[in-house]
């Protein structure tokens, strides 16, 4: 990565003929069984040694050959690794040397690792060029999907990092230093809101860290940038800092989307009764999630219940000790969601919950947490009251849409509302 003398150029006659005489001794110097192992993985990664040695023949007759570059491209497209490459790149390195080392060649071995460095550095650059690209596509995308948001609350800090991301990029892109975004995580908006007001958002302190050092880790990566950017050769190290550097920034985006979720449990309108979240701003929270789903890449899920039976227990035991039954569950699930889950009052006796980066599996396992937690605490009256929920669970994953709108919210809604009423039709009290 230090390296700063020029790389010799592969491509001159002499280092061609060199190159090709030695890729071609392995076809002795190599035994089948080694040749057979590597021709396996050729379908699988496109990027076995074997098929290196081929398309590098082939570029070493040719100089325009495009073997090579389908290679890479396969890879970019495929969104596979570079560093897959690089090791077999390596493994086809080493057998080329052990080829010159065999002729006791020390100044031939020499010449060959600069030149398979050269290769590799051009075979880097085209990779990172295309990773590039699609980077900023990616990202320009996410920062779309947060700009069309009205109520951003503390989601602007996650568009302002995605638009850090695109200094980033841009630097890379254009090799400059002076281009490189902020790197002090403390001078940013969100870095100063977590180390004054996030402090009494968040409870608990050790998630605070987690968050600061996530942060921090990924301002950082700005001062590795810096000292890459001023070296010649480092289109590989460049390209793993910018794949972390998306990584991070999708991480801190789900960070921040659930401190958002905080913000809207606390600002937002309530239900009198129960202290959750009044219905009609359900639409405006799901088309936010919606957003922040396909800006994140996580998906999120959506729970309704409802009390089974409550007309019986309203006349029963009148209305007041129905309200009573309402609050108690409103405790109960108080007691069991996360901070950053979403709870609204759908309707008399049915709610909502909205359950941020939670696939499937994870919202039925809260779901039936909660049941059983309803089911087992009796509301205490003059007499215990038993009670129990149907709920209806479904997974809101990026992937299954493109653009958010009221129809699509509708048909998000109704396919849980059939879950809960699927639940209700196998005996109640019950997760379908």
């Amino acid at each position: 990565m230090t390296q700063t003398m020029p790389l010799p150029d592969w491509r001159a006659p002499e280092n061609r003929a060199l190159l090709a005489r030695l890729l071609r001794g392995l076809d002795r110097g190599v035994g089948q069984e080694t040749l057979a192992e590597g021709a396996l993985v050729i379908e699988r990664t496109y990027a076995a040694w074997p098929k290196i040695r081929a398309c590098l023949l082939a570029s070493l007759t040719d100089p325009n050959d495009p073997d090579c570059q389908k290679i890479i491209e396969h890879l970019a497209d495929t969104n596979t690794p570079f560093m897959l490459f690089a090791h077999q790149f390596g493994v086809l390195r080493n057998l080329v040397l052990k080829e010159a080392l065999a002729e006791r060649n020390i100044n031939e071995a020499a010449q060959v690792m600069a030149l398979f460095e050269a290769m590799e550095e051009e075979f880097a650059a085209v990779y990172l060029a295309i990773f590039l690209n699609r980077l900023g596509t990616r990202n320009h995308v996410r920062l779309g999907h947060i700009r069309a948001l009205n109520d951003k609350n503390l989601l602007s800090y996650f568009e302002s990092h995605l638009e850090w991301m695109e200094h980033l990029i841009e630097a890379v892109r254009l090799r400059r230093q002076g281009d490189l975004p902020e790197l002090d995580p403390t001078r940013c908006q969100f870095g100063q809101w977590l180390h004054s007001e996030g402090l009494q958002l968040i409870r608990d302190r050790s998630h605070v860290r987690q968050i600061k050092e996530l942060h921090e880790t990924m301002h950082h990566i700005v001062a590795e940038m810096h000292d890459l950017l001023a070296l010649p050769h480092t289109s590989s190290p460049l390209y793993a800092l910018l794949r972390k550097a998306e990584i991070y920034s999708l991480e801190l985006g789900n960070e921040i989307s659930l401190l958002n979720n905080v913000v809207i449990m606390n600002v937002y309108s309530k239900d009198a009764l129960t202290g959750f979240l009044s219905r009609r701003f359900l639409d405006r929270v799901l088309f936010g999630q919606m957003e922040v789903a396909k800006a994140t890449e996580v998906p999120f899920s959506i729970i309704m219940f409802d009390l089974d039976h409550f007309k019986v227990l309203n006349d029963t035991y009148g209305h007041q000790v129905g309200d009573k039954a309402l609050m108690h569950i409103a405790d109960l699930v108080r007691e069991t969601l996360r901070q950053s889950d979403l709870v609204f009052r759908y309707g008399g006796e049915e709610f909502m919950l909205v359950c941020p980066s939670t696939n499937l599996l994870q919202a039925r396992q809260l779901a039936e947490k909660l049941r059983q937690k309803i089911a087992a605490t009796p509301l205490l009256h003059d007499v215990q009251i038993s009670i129990s929920a149907s709920f209806g669970v479904s997974e809101v994953a990026p992937d299954s849409y493109q653009l958010v709108d009221s129809r699509l919210i509708e048909d998000l809604i109704a396919a849980c509302d059939g879950q809960l009423y699927a639940a209700k039709r196998n005996g109640r009290n019950c997760v379908a």
